[in-house]
């Protein structure tokens, strides 16, 4: 376990799925659309149609089909987007932020979110009052659903293809790696490539499984140290 690379979700994994749900992200991307975007219903469902026929998965890559007909900007769509979510419904939660870079001392750790840099680095902010670059400057990459783009479009988790390009991404691979996830399709094309997986759930919460890690490290280490005198 000790060199194994743990890749962690965000929504549902470092914070309740029940403080921020699908349905928020939702009604921001249809309230950018209409206030920024001005794009109107029919093409909207236009492009829905299109992107689901070619098997284009998730919301990113809707959201990148719509700013391509429109010629509106990706970026600028998404932090539009991510400034109508209102991410002070996440409970902070410091403790679990500080266990996480106690792991990060000891596991190779990054986070990986099939969402936008932008909505993790709220995400980040609000629950343990830390953001991407802090993260990253304590060892934990962090990456969104851009590093899972292959010619032009985005593959999200639950594709067997994602997890794979990831890992070469990060020099990895599969079967050294862990998904930390809260969605078990994420989790089964994780095992088809042969990743280790952890299901995170209100049974099993991210803090329970770092606080299990680090035990057993300390357990090791005291082995370790006992055989060695």
């Amino acid at each position: 376990m000790k060199n194994k690379t743990l890749i962690l979700d965000c929504d549902g994994v470092l914070y309740p799925a029940t403080d921020l749900t699908l349905a928020d992200f939702i009604a921001a991307m249809k309230k950018t659309f209409h206030q920024d975007v001005k794009v109107s219903a029919d093409v909207q469902k236009q492009i829905s149609e299109e992107t689901l026929a070619q098997k284009h998965l998730g919301m990113y890559n809707y959201i990148k089909a719509v700013c391509n007909k429109t010629g509106y900007g990706f970026s600028n769509f998404c932090e539009r987007m991510i400034s109508y979510v209102d991410y002070s419904k996440i409970s902070p939660d410091v403790r679990l932020g500080k266990m996480l870079l106690t792991t990060a001392q000891n596991y190779d750790t990054v986070i990986l979110t099939n969402s936008h840099i932008l909505h993790l680095d709220k995400v980040l902010q609000r629950r343990f009052n830390k953001s991407v670059f802090d993260m990253e400057s304590s060892n934990i990459r962090c990456f969104d659903i851009q590093a899972l783009e292959r010619n032009g479009v985005f593959h999200p988790k639950q594709e067997d293809k994602a997890l794979s390009l990831f890992a070469d991404r990060i020099g990895k691979l599969p079967q050294d790696c862990v998904l930390i996830d809260d969605t078990q399709r994420n989790l089964d094309a994780a095992q088809k490539i042969g990743m280790q997986t952890v299901l995170i759930n209100e049974d099993f919460t991210l803090k329970q499984y770092l606080w299990q890690l680090q035990n057993s490290n300390i357990n090791n280490r005291t082995k370790s140290g006992r055989e060695n005198g």
